[in-house]
């Protein structure tokens, strides 16, 4: 059985922020958008998930986040 995974990903400058580009198991992609403070030892945070929106493939997705998500627009990716 195919499971998700995580076909690319992205960090911005102060590593603190990234986005996951992740393929589903029926071949469509989505993105999430993730922070963690290094003050906080939990990990990694989900701040949005494209659920229910998908795309139909990464390209599209990683449009699809620079367009929701400000700061990874103004990286060059």
């Amino acid at each position: 059985m195919k499971s998700h995974r995580v076909i690319n990903s992205f960090n911005n400058d102060e590593s603190n922020r990234c986005v996951d580009i992740i393929e589903q198991p029926d071949g469509l992609c989505r993105f999430q958008h993730w922070r963690r403070e290094p003050e906080d030892l939990s990990g990694w945070i989900l701040l949005m998930d494209s659920t229910p929106a998908v795309f139909a493939n990464e390209q599209a997705a990683i449009e699809a986040a620079r367009q929701k998500i400000a700061w990874f627009d103004n990286e060059k990716h």
